[in-house]
């Protein structure tokens, strides 16, 4: 058993040792919830995630994102039990290396940050690539090149990599504001919308209500509950960054500021993306939602339509903010995860580094975001010429050009489903480590706990594991491009992990025992209270 208290047993604390460290206690609640709002970037969602999803859902797309809500919901169950036995930079890797153990933590650990990669890759392709040129030629006319999304990498991904770098307390004095406006925004004006929408019917969420308008644009899918699971990896994607906080777990007062943010945060952004979902659908209209997802802008068209010119503008600027937002923070957990298993020695020691000054993990960070960079440039031009675009064509038609916002949104799925295989590969680790935890601990229950028991365990983390392998597999067939090839690729990042742990385990096995365990702060809490 690798719980805390057990996994030490007689040696000496691993927290005492002369370790690299971040700095204690200069994280609260409020900035902890901000932190998991921004990483999973609401309002960003609304202008992306919820227009790739009704492209396949369509009417469909509330029910696909109250779906990926529950799903989220349940997953909470799970990470209540881990974040209450662990707390550290590693996150998930320090969750699942004390509750099952060193192979799947290793494996938690690099997959997590992929994932983390991918959607940060994402947001300028799709935000400064679509999104920002659909606002300036809906509301000027103007039409901007093609190539207009290359700059602003520098904008989603190398400036918040620079924010995070130079401190946690700047990081999240910006994050508190910033994340809490916008969710408060959307929850006000979405309700603004659904209140003056004529077109408001609980049908959205009955999937076999709309065969009549949408069933020959279903069949390619194979139907509607094969579009609802389609439409539900986008929804699930809208939650990537769920977790955000816990990365955070040495930086917090307490460690049981993590185990509040993570209930907060997806309880938030769920009710509140779901009553968006919704909003949107009912705004645009429910028998014509087939011309939603063909609208690079659809979302802020439908705020304008309903909150005049001064709503469809203050969306565009809250999604800006938003990815904005969301790079920062999901960069400071990917950087601090690899930080983490860079002390660990399970990566190179260039990742353990402290800046002296800031006490931020500035190389990892720098490492996060040249990747991210990378990942969005590559993925933009590749997926566009196999979506019909030379890379020539990429730079020279306009941006506003359908074949410019085919392949860019492309590129944006392609990246976004990468995401997704990591985000369900480290939630697939994570429940079988709540079960396989619980199992070993071998506790004795009476009463009621014998029926909570199994429930909260055994069960709910089975539900979630089972509604994750749904959407996966109807992520693989039938093969939509470029989702199917996204897949792949994901896979194969994951054998890479796989094999890649397999040989730490031979070559390292001083490394490879101590994985996810070398600093615990809730086991420092509890030696703290005794003594």
């Amino acid at each position: 058993m690798r719980s805390s208290s057990l996994a030490q047993g007689k040696e000496k604390p691993r927290a005492a040792r002369a370790v690299p460290r971040l700095r204690r206690g200069v994280v609260g609640t409020l900035e902890a919830v901000a932190q998991e709002i921004a990483a999973m970037a609401p309002a960003c969602d609304t202008v992306a995630f919820i227009t790739s999803a009704a492209a396949f859902a369509f009417v469909l797309t509330p029910l696909a994102f109250l779906l990926a809500t529950l799903t989220m919901f349940i997953e909470v169950n799970t990470l209540y039990h881990l974040s209450r036995r662990h707390a550290s930079a590693g996150g998930y890797y320090g969750y699942v290396a004390t509750a099952f153990g060193p192979f799947p933590a290793i494996v938690t650990g690099l997959m997590y940050p992929v994932y983390q990669i991918a959607s940060t890759a994402a947001i300028p392709v799709y935000v400064a690539g679509v999104v920002l040129p659909g606002v300036v030629h809906y509301f000027w006319g103007v039409s901007l090149p093609g190539w207009v999304w290359l700059p602003f990498i520098v904008v989603f991904i190398m400036v918040p990599i620079a924010l995070a770098a130079v401190g946690i307390r700047p990081q999240m004095k910006f994050l508190r504001y910033a994340a809490l406006t916008e969710v408060s925004f959307l929850a006000i004006t979405s309700l603004i919308i659904i209140l003056r929408a004529p077109d408001n019917t609980w049908k959205v969420f009955d999937p076999f209500a709309w065969q009549a308008i949408y069933g020959p644009h279903w069949k390619a899918y194979g139907g509607p509950m094969a579009a609802l699971g389609l439409g539900m990896i986008f929804g699930l994607t809208s939650f990537i960054g769920y977790g955000g906080s816990a990365p955070l777990g040495e930086e917090v007062r307490r460690s049981r500021d993590i185990t509040k943010a993570l209930v907060l945060g997806v309880l938030i952004v769920g009710v509140v993306l779901t009553e968006v979902a919704y909003g949107l659908t009912v705004g645009w209209g429910t028998d014509r939602l087939t011309s939603f997802a063909s609208s690079a802008i659809p979302g802020i068209i439908v705020y304008t339509e309903y909150l005049g010119i001064a709503g469809g503008l203050m969306l565009a600027l809250f999604a800006f903010n938003s990815a904005f937002s969301d790079s920062v923070a999901m960069q400071s957990n990917a950087g601090r995860v690899y930080f983490a298993m860079g002390r660990d020695s399970i990566l190179p020691k260039f990742f353990s580094y402290v800046h002296p000054r800031w006490v931020t993990p500035s190389k990892s960070l720098l490492f996060v975001g040249v990747a991210s960079s990378a990942a969005a440039v590559a993925s933009a031009f590749i997926v566009g010429y196999y979506s019909g675009v030379s890379p020539l064509a990429m730079l020279a038609l306009p941006a506003t050009s359908q074949r410019i916002v085919t392949a860019l949104g492309n590129a944006f799925d392609f990246l976004t489903t990468i995401a997704l295989v990591g985000f369900i590969t480290a939630h697939f680790i994570n429940n079988t480590a709540v079960m396989v935890m619980f199992r070993r601990l071998r506790e004795r229950h009476f009463g009621l706990n014998k029926v909570v028991h199994p429930l909260l365990h055994y069960f709910l983390p089975a539900l979630a594991t089972a509604i994750f392998a749904f959407v996966l597999v109807e992520s693989i067939w039938p093969p939509q491009f470029p989702v199917t090839q996204a897949v792949i690729v994901g896979v194969a990042l994951l054998a890479f992990s796989i094999g890649y742990t397999a040989w730490l385990s031979r070559s390292r096995p001083e490394a490879y025992r101590s994985a996810g365990v070398t600093v615990n702060i809730v086991e420092e809490e509890r030696l703290e209270s005794k003594g």
